[in-house]
């Protein structure tokens, strides 16, 4: 129980310490609420009909959200080598996987007025998306923006210029994973990420049966979201770690 406890506070300092890092940046931020501002405008003056206005708000918060989860990743390791504590970090208690585990979520969490305000949009104009299917959405969102950062924090440190690989990551989550653009078969494509699964939760939300497409949707999304995640770890984290200790040792500035 105290450790659970001590793992509890140690999150919401992580949350603290993710808010003050976005807050610092302060014209990413300013930039961040008008993106926000005008999407929500978007899904409000454009959706046709409660499903619509659901995809539209996904969208919105993802497209939005994307790049604060990015921006977190590239940081989540390199911090520790800007800052000197890259010591303390290995030889802390908390395991390496893990603690950016806990600042996946604490980045998740920080998203929350980008991630609720295109949702809360949609449901003041349909005011039927006011129910547990749009609660459901949003959970999924803060799982996927969790599980993207933990997963793009392995993967970005294997790069020496993060910044380049995070252009080709977004457009990846926003062109593929989102079919911000369609093209042929972009709707397939897209069910091989979280996100597919998500538009189709939003999209059974008002189909002829919303319970059970709702729940397969949903099923799926956690085993889509579970096996890039496993994937990442598996394949990543081993790495990741010896990225860290080499750059330790030869005293290269961040990974």
């Amino acid at each position: 129980m105290n450790r659970t406890s001590a793992l509890a506070r140690f999150a919401l300092f992580l949350v603290k310490v993710q808010w003050i890092d976005r807050r610092a940046t302060s014209s990413f931020l300013m930039g961040i609420t008008i993106q926000t501002a005008l999407l929500t405008l978007g899904v409000w003056k454009s959706a046709s009909a409660p499903g619509e206005a659901l995809a539209m708000a996904t969208r919105s918060a993802l497209l939005t959200c994307t790049a604060i989860v990015f921006l977190a990743a590239m940081s989540n390791v390199q911090n520790e080598f800007r800052y000197g504590t890259v010591e303390r970090v290995l030889l802390g208690k908390v395991p390496f996987s893990q603690l950016i585990g806990v600042r996946a979520a604490a980045t998740a969490v920080v998203s929350s007025p980008a991630v609720v305000v295109p949702f809360l949009g949609a449901a003041v104009r349909f005011p039927d998306l006011f129910s547990a299917t749009t609660a459901l959405l949003v959970l999924q969102v803060y799982v996927f923006l969790a599980a993207l950062c933990y997963q793009s924090t392995l993967l970005l440190c294997q790069f020496r210029n993060p910044g380049t690989a995070v252009v080709w990551l977004r457009m990846a989550v926003l062109f593929l994973g989102l079919s911000v653009v369609p093209f042929p078969g972009s709707a397939t494509l897209a069910l091989f990420f979280p996100t597919g699964w998500m538009l189709k939760v939003a999209a059974a939300a008002h189909g002829t049966h919303p319970a059970s497409a709702t729940a397969a949707a949903t099923a799926a999304f956690v085993v889509v979201t579970a096996a890039w995640t496993a994937a990442c770890r598996l394949g990543l984290g081993r790495r990741t770690l010896t990225a860290v200790e080499r750059n330790l040792t030869d005293g290269t500035e961040a990974v």
